[in-house]
């Protein structure tokens, strides 16, 4: 079987966090398989930091 498209290694589903009042994240969705690389780009302040600390348990999130 091939590796990619087998299970996620890392699923998100329906991440809501709020920062200030303000959702920085809102019902994202993300699954990242063995053998995928995954690019995270956007300008200051569209959450690409606050996604990793999520996924790192360092933020603490309303939802997913």
């Amino acid at each position: 079987m091939n590796a990619v498209g087998s299970t996620p290694l890392l699923e998100l589903r329906g991440v809501r966090c709020v920062l200030g009042g303000q959702p920085v994240l809102n019902e994202l969705n993300l699954q990242v398989r063995r053998g995928e690389r995954v690019a995270v780009i956007g300008p200051n302040g569209a959450g690409k930091s606050t996604l990793f600390h999520a996924i790192s348990g360092l933020r603490p999130l309303r939802a997913g």
